[in-house]
């Protein structure tokens, strides 16, 4: 009898420190007051305050969240898990007064403590067209604004997000921006997105996937079929917008000729097929397939670059109807920068440049400025589908800027540019830039392009333009070598022929056939052990 009532006491005292009715106590190993089923919005809603940050919860029900307040902020984020468990979350609008908040999502701030946070296995079905009324800059992703020593996974977004705001913002379709220690992997998004970001004379950073990477994060196995549009029309002065199918970006380092680049993060095993448009005012509109930007790394350490690898694109990737000069467009990145690496990825979309000074590109739009070590690099790379450009234009990249590298890549791309044009080639517009003298970074040399192959089949410029089979205009300094074209390429400009001198180490390149075979290949460098495959009549990447 004394033993029974103390039984029964025991039970009363452990049912009065669980949270009402939501615990599971049949998973062996947790804390059953951190183990919480969630079943309904009501039971959400009590994240962070009923209901712990640092808790393990399960979705067991699809839900619906309406005029909802985030959980959690970078005062108090959520440091728990939080597992879908296959169910869908359908969220229809945000809190007026969370529209005024730095951090913006289902969770507002995630961040690991001993162990990752973790948000997982969930589907996020939106309808939210909501205006920002925040005065600073802010956060804003659907599963959460701001994620540091976390991971997101198994994510998949549907429906359409559109968000309007007159500051700064870091945005991205599952998570504004991801920071130290963070995977975001295994996410596939059907979500369209038009957003307009609107505060004037900054950098706004808008992804399909992740607004802004830094810190090391990575963005692993994540696909998009949708269509984004990044516009900050609602500006009262000029902006920049950096935009991409997954990632607005990394982060833009100032750095000087004594200041290595910062490592920010890697984007592997990824994709977009869509409709992608980027549009700005003022200065600088940067555009990728995958990236808007990519910036930092070291040609010695390939683990501490920044770098894309292993990703494609298709559809639509253009700055058609931005107001800005000197906007960068590519397949896959709109600008490569310091450092940055992008390897064995493929574009067959059709990448659209449009406004004075545009640098428009199958891969990228501009290949940029470096000092060695810090070489940024395009490597083993193909395009396919069109370029059409206004200034500057190539089947790889727009320009390859001083000391950056591109080697092992070939274009099957139609390329033309329909403005007062300077450089139109099969794999770049533009090879260097001219030699500082002074300023951070001295007695730079020119751009290096070896053993590339351009097999486009034809080259379309407009009149005054500089037109090569392979490289547009090679500007002083520059090093060519070892390539490669199409010895029937039909170049024009202006609706002329363009006389062609073949030679592999000038910016016409020797001669080939059409569809060189894999020997062609091999005896250029080319790697058909570990990188390359011949598939039908060209080479293929190995992981295609």
């Amino acid at each position: 009898m004394f033993i029974t009532a103390i039984f029964t006491a025991f039970l009363l005292f452990t049912a009065c420190e669980q949270p009402e009715g939501n615990v599971s106590s049949s998973r062996d190993g947790y804390d059953p007051v951190k183990l919480i089923d969630i079943h309904s919005p009501e039971d959400m809603k009590k994240i962070g305050s009923a209901y712990p940050l640092n808790g393990s919860y399960t979705l067991m029900n699809d839900i619906t969240l309406e005029d909802w307040f985030p959980i959690g902020d970078n005062a108090a984020p959520f440091t728990g898990v939080f597992n879908g468990n296959g169910k869908k979350i359908t969220l229809k609008s945000f809190n007026n007064s969370a529209l005024s908040k730095t951090y913006l999502g289902i969770f507002g701030y995630v961040k690991g403590a001993s162990a990752k946070a973790t948000i997982k296995n969930l589907t996020i079905n939106s309808s939210v067209d909501s205006s920002s009324t925040a005065t600073a800059e802010q956060y804003i992703g659907l599963a959460t604004g701001r994620a540091e020593n976390a991971v997101l996974d198994a994510i998949t977004l549907t429906g359409s997000f559109k968000h309007t705001s007159a500051s700064v913002i870091y945005l991205g379709g599952a998570v504004g921006e991801i920071g130290a220690g963070t995977a975001v992997k295994n996410i596939n998004s059907q979500m369209n997105m038009d957003i307009k970001p609107g505060a004037s004379a900054t950098y706004h950073w808008v992804g399909g996937i992740a607004g802004r990477f830094i810190g090391g994060a990575g963005i692993e196995n994540c696909h998009v079929t949708a269509n984004i549009t990044a516009d900050n029309v609602a500006a009262a002065g000029s902006g920049q917008v950096f935009v991409g199918g997954i990632t607005g970006g990394s982060q833009l380092d100032r750095a000087t000729g004594t200041n290595a680049p910062t490592y920010h993060g890697y984007i592997v095993d990824c994709s977009f097929n869509g409709t992608l448009i980027g549009k700005a005012k003022g200065y600088w509109t940067y555009a990728g397939g995958i990236a808007g930007l990519t910036v930092g790394g070291n040609v010695n350490n390939t683990a501490a670059t920044t770098r894309i690898v292993r990703c494609s694109t298709a559809g639509t990737v253009s700055v058609a109807g931005t107001s800005s000069d000197y906007p960068y467009v590519g397949g896959i990145v709109g600008y490569n920068n310091f450092g940055a690496l992008v390897s064995q990825c493929y574009s067959t979309a059709a990448v659209v440049g449009t406004g004075s000074g545009d640098y428009t590109g199958g891969i990228a739009g501009y290949n940029a400025q470096s000092i060695t070590p810090y070489n940024a690099r395009i490597e083993d790379c193909w395009s396919g589908g069109t370029v059409t450009g206004s200034h500057n234009a190539g089947g790889i990249v727009g320009q390859n800027q001083q000391n950056a590298k591109v080697a092992r890549c070939y274009s099957i791309a139609a390329v033309s540019a329909i403005g007062g044009n300077t450089g139109i080639g099969g794999i770049a517009g533009i090879n260097g830039y001219f030699v500082f003298t002074g300023g951070p970074f001295p007695n730079e040399v020119g751009g290096d392009i070896t053993k590339c192959v351009a097999l486009n089949g034809s080259i379309t410029a407009g009149s005054g333009t500089k037109t090569h089979r392979v490289i547009g205009d090679a500007q002083t300094n520059t090093t060519m070598s070892n390539n490669h074209a199409y010895q029937n390429m039909t170049v024009t400009a202006g609706g002329i022929a363009v006389a062609v001198t073949a030679n592999a180490d000038t910016a016409d390149g020797a001669d080939c056939d059409e569809k060189p075979n894999q020997a062609f290949y091999t005896g250029l460098g080319w790697d058909f052990v570990n990188v390359w495959k011949m598939d039908d009549d060209y080479p293929k990447l190995k992981w295609q």
